[in-house]
Parts: C-alpha cells; sequence; structure tokens
C-alpha cells in the first residue's frame, strides 16, 4: 500500500512541475558563470526540475547502499568500529613512575 501512495504522490509531483513549467513559457535572461542567454522559462524549470530528480535520486542509492554494507557486515557478525588507538608504550602508564607528577 505504501509503495502505491508514493508513486501516486510522484506522480503528482511530476505533473505539477508540468503544469507551471508550461504556464510559464515567457523567454528570460540567464546568466550563470561565464555562461549566459535568453531561453524560455519552461525550458530552465524543466531542466531544473529534471536534475533536483538526478541528484536526489544518486543521494538516495548512495545513503541506501551504505545502509544495507552495514547490514551485510552485521549478518556477518563483523562490527563496524573506529581504528583501535595505539597500546601505551611501556614505562609511560600512570602508575610506573616513569613520568613523575609535577606540582
Amino acid at each position: 500500500m505504501l509503495h502505491k501512495i508514493r508513486w501516486f504522490l510522484l506522480l503528482i509531483g511530476i505533473l505539477v512541475v508540468i503544469v507551471v513549467a508550461f504556464q510559464n513559457g515567457d523567454p528570460v535572461d540567464l546568466k550563470l558563470l561565464f555562461f549566459s542567454g535568453t531561453y524560455p522559462l519552461t525550458l530552465l524549470l524543466l531542466a531544473t526540475a529534471a536534475i533536483s530528480f538526478v541528484l536526489g535520486s544518486l543521494m538516495t542509492a548512495w545513503t541506501l547502499r551504505a545502509q544495507r554494507k552495514r547490514r551485510e557486515e552485521r549478518a556477518k557478525g563483523k562490527r563496524p568500529t573506529a581504528p583501535k588507538p595505539d597500546p601505551p608504550k611501556p614505562g609511560t602508564s600512570p602508575g610506573s613512575g616513569a613520568n613523575p607528577p609535577t606540582a
């Protein structure tokens, strides 16, 4: 059921973007770094929506891949851990007397 709701919301979002884009067809000036020109607002809105969708999809795929990798490591009995600190060198522990306390 949740899957159907997700698809329905995606389609509604796409329809809203298309309707808004095609209702705004006036030419606009675009200046972006070293690039400039006059383009229809429809084209710019659709391009922005498409780029946003692609970037969002890539970030979602990256996040899901990391979650799956952690889940697989947990299933194998491995725990993702931080690197272990180096053990103390002989004679440098607080009770060894090698480093007398300063007053």
